[in-house]
């Protein structure tokens, strides 16, 4: 497979995954962390890389190496993989989504503006969302007819800071997440709330639900929820870990344990807020 992003979080957590269950890399694309790419090229012996800045190709142990957004539009189309793993942060992920299907492989999506951004204009059955609310959407889903879909929020570092303060508050106060680390933009999306708007919309395109809402659940246990057409809801709860949608992206169904299970006596209560 091809992994756009291999040096962010979504990209080392795909090659463990890879690495797992003994699936072949054939190029990784990275940004600048050029060190963990030469160790990602070490483990996994790619055939192609690919890297953001010229500047940095010499320090790059690979003798095939494509540089910038060309670059990776380039090693799309030489690659002979099936299956490509876009975790690429921002809009630069939306022309590799879209060569990727003209190429007729399979996307495993982690690039939020591809679907926000082009949502309309890109073939959705051959998307697999790796993201913990859309995959518990999708992990819920059934043949009864779905009146409508609920996604979960953490909150984000300002989730308890009351309004009047929120003025006062700086960069640094919106890179402390309450759950987790994550990179920098998803983090201060997280804080803004505007990193579950843009989950909404690609809601909409990759399940094709009008009916969609998001509530904050500050445990991050609880992911999704949908709700169908007989009155009942069906929740998605799992560790909050993005091996579990990175797992199924790749593989398909799995038959083995890819995270703990929850203990139920251990959280005691959940709570939610609107946001």
């Amino acid at each position: 497979m091809i992994i756009l992003g291999s040096t962010g979080s979504i990209g080392v957590n795909a090659l463990i995954i890879a690495k797992r269950f003994g699936m072949e890399i054939e190029a990784l694309v990275a940004g600048k962390n050029i060190a963990l790419l030469n160790e990602q090229i070490k483990e996994h012996h790619p055939k192609y890389v690919a890297i953001s800045d010229e500047k940095d190709r010499h320090l790059v142990k690979h003798s095939e190496v494509f540089v910038g957004k060309e670059g990776i539009l380039e090693l799309l189309q030489k690659t002979q993989s099936f299956l490509v793993v876009n975790a690429l942060v921002g809009f630069v992920g939306l022309a590799p989504s879209i060569e990727a299907l003209r190429l007729g492989k399979r996307l495993a999506l982690a690039n939020k503006e591809s679907l926000v951004v082009a949502g309309h204009l890109l073939d959705t059955s051959r998307i697999t969302p790796i993201d913990s609310e859309h995959f518990g959407l999708w992990y819920l889903l059934g043949n009864r007819p779905v009146l409508g879909m609920t996604i979960t929020a953490s909150g984000g570092a300002f989730r308890d800071t009351p309004l009047t303060e929120l003025p006062h508050m700086s960069f640094q106060d919106a890179l402390k997440h309450p759950n987790w680390s994550m990179g920098a933009k998803i983090t201060i999306d997280s804080a803004t709330m505007t990193n579950k708007l843009f989950e909404l919309l690609e809601a909409r395109w990759l399940f094709g639900c009008e009916k969609l809402d998001a509530i904050i659940e500050p445990q991050s246990i609880i992911h999704a929820f949908v709700h169908f057409q007989d009155g009942s809801t069906t929740a998605h709860l799992a560790k909050a870990d993005m091996k579990l949608p990175i797992a199924f992206a790749l593989r398909g169904e799995i038959e083995e344990a890819i995270l703990p299970s929850i203990d139920l006596s251990e959280i005691g209560s959940f709570s939610f807020q609107k946001n």
